[in-house]
């Protein structure tokens, strides 16, 4: 939030900054302070940030026509999806201000036809002087079928007015009641910049996922690219060549965790003490060995013979990692008893 009202400021040339600047320190006091007590009190334990669709939910919007080119309004949504999702865009803002100029078709050495996407100032790079561009220019490649992303953006291009086809806002106010056989679909008004910011909540309407509480905003989308990447184990540097992240740590804001991985951790904490040996039946005598049913090897053929043939409760063992430790016992020599001397007696006599 103070991130925000600080850029906010600083778009409004307001000379200091309410972060860095020693001005607002006792601001910053207040804040810190007021912030533990919140804390305190229970406030801001339950997160609040948005969450990323799975591979399931994204594929049930398409099913449901949700995602596609069957009306003006759903096209709109589907670019600003797929925008979003191949070169990384923000839900809103990033969206408003780019124009049809920002893209170009093209080719590859293999004939495979991609769109590139030439970025405006964002709030990562604002241009000026010293322009930080990104390492690779971020293209969206066509796959074919009826979920092409460039033959559904060419379609989009061909249904806006013929004045501002190839120029001008990208997106247009949509037109009601349009269908297939209509060459036009949207007016020659920009999209205000609140409609765009409710993409995501006419994407979800009357499906599931409206009423699944799971928190879906514009930053889902955005999410939900990091989150693919993330699982398909896409090195972080290539990530933020799409997502147009300059510092790697800022990842680890949408980075949530693989649930696969969360799930074994949390099934190896609660089965810490299965792994332990269980005796099920108690022994009747203590100095009684158990049987048990292993297969041994041949040196010690002798043995099992003679201890499977006792009898007694049988006792089994679970979830036990059995080791046999082979060392090889060598017996002491025996010890030489000392040699006696008998020596001759010089007398004659014997007793």
């Amino acid at each position: 939030m103070q991130a925000a009202l600080d850029r906010y400021l600083r778009e409004k040339k307001y000379p200091y900054s309410i972060i860095r600047d020693d001005k607002f320190e006792e601001s910053k006091k207040v804040l810190e302070g007021k912030a533990r007590e919140l804390r305190k009190e229970g406030r801001g334990k339950r997160p609040n940030a948005a969450k990323p669709l799975t591979l399931q939910e994204e594929e049930m919007l398409w099913q449901e026509g949700k995602l596609g080119n069957s009306s003006p309004q759903i096209l709109t949504n589907t670019m600003w999806w797929l925008l979003t999702q191949h070169f990384g865009l923000r839900g809103r803002q990033e969206h408003h201000t780019m124009s049809v100029e920002d893209f170009s078709f093209g080719e590859d050495d293999n004939g495979h036809e991609y769109i590139t996407f030439h970025e405006s100032p964002t709030k990562t790079r604002q241009g000026g002087l010293h322009i930080t561009r990104r390492q690779q220019l971020p293209k969206m490649f066509a796959t074919g079928g009826e979920r092409c992303p460039v033959a559904l953006f060419r379609e989009y291009i061909n249904h806006r007015p013929h004045e501002i086809r190839y120029e001008g806002p990208f997106y247009l106010t949509p037109l009601p009641k349009k269908t297939q056989h209509d060459i036009v679909w949207y007016k020659r008004v920009k999209l205000g910049v609140n409609s765009i910011a409710k993409i995501m909540k006419l994407v979800i309407a009357n499906t599931s996922l409206e009423d699944s509480g799971k928190k879906l905003t514009n930053h889902s989308a955005r999410k939900t690219l990091v989150k693919k990447l993330r699982a398909s184990n896409v090195e972080r540097s290539s990530i933020m060549n799409v997502t147009g992240h300059r510092n790697e740590q800022s990842l680890n804001d949408y980075d949530e965790g693989n649930e696969v991985e969360q799930r074994h951790i949390s099934n190896l904490i609660s089965n810490a003490n299965a792994g332990q040996c269980r005796q099920i039946e108690t022994m009747s005598s203590p100095q009684q060995m158990p049987t048990q049913s292993f297969n041994y090897p041949h040196w010690a053929s002798s043995i099992t013979s003679s201890s499977s043939s006792q009898s007694g409760p049988s006792n089994q063992f679970y979830n036990c990692n059995v080791v046999f430790n082979m060392n090889q016992v060598t017996s002491p020599k025996g010890q030489k008893r000392p040699f006696r001397r008998i020596l001759e007696s010089d007398s004659d006599s014997q007793e």
